[in-house]
């Protein structure tokens, strides 16, 4: 009886879960229709869709490391499982960044699409997208945290920052998209910085210094 009950809570607290994570990762597009008139709901709308092709660039890639990463970091040795997420951060680095690029470089034709619409698309587009390109300066945050035990804690921090990301929005009555498309951003990188900095207790190397580990050789 006791393990029927455990198991109705978990699966319980699992379908909590995933539209708690849905909410805390699009905090913006909770808020954004009763922010912004349609023609500029519209734009950052697209814009959004737009820097969304970064986090899917990197799906595939976490799928496949993801598994791998964890059985390494039960391994009573902890050095392959460094060196695995310092390749794992590189990876994550030149792949985010190339479609980072990618974007940026797609943007003005996507802003003349949009013909009228397009009120300050080039701006929110930039700030959405470097919110996206968090992995470039701090390495695979989300998938690593998962896979060292803490994914319980990168959701929780991710629900933090959605929090106070809608409460300064709200408080501050901004209907600037381009500001709101900054302060996402700032949340965004809030967050990767201070997972980055846990996985140091977990002896792995964030965003580019990864190519200071002594198993990562250039030539």
């Amino acid at each position: 009886m006791g393990q029927q009950i455990r198991l109705a809570v978990n699966e319980i607290r699992e379908g909590m879960a995933i539209p708690f994570r849905l909410l805390s990762r699009y905090a913006d597009l909770l808020i954004a229709p009763f922010l912004f008139e349609v023609t500029l709901l519209v734009a950052y709308l697209v814009a959004r869709i737009a820097s969304m092709c970064v986090p899917l660039a990197l799906g595939g890639l976490a799928r496949k490391a993801g598994p791998q990463l964890a059985v390494l970091f039960q391994m009573p040795k902890q050095a392959p499982f460094q060196a695995a997420a310092a390749r794992v951060n590189l990876g994550y680095l030149m792949v985010c960044g190339a479609v980072s690029l990618l974007v940026l470089g797609c943007a003005p034709f996507i802003a003349g699409a949009l013909g009228g619409l397009n009120h300050a698309f080039d701006e929110i587009v930039i700030w959405l997208v470097v919110g996206q390109a968090a992995p470039v300066l701090f390495g695979a945050t989300a998938l690593l945290m998962h896979a060292v035990d803490r994914g319980a804690f990168y959701v929780v921090l991710q629900g933090m920052t959605a929090t106070m990301f809608i409460g300064g929005v709200v408080v501050l009555d901004n209907t600037n998209a381009v500001v709101v498309a900054q302060t996402l951003a700032a949340a965004q990188l809030t967050q990767a910085a201070l997972c980055a900095l846990l996985l140091t207790q977990c002896g792995v190397w964030p965003g580019l210094t990864a190519l200071f580990h002594k198993e990562i050789k250039l030539f």
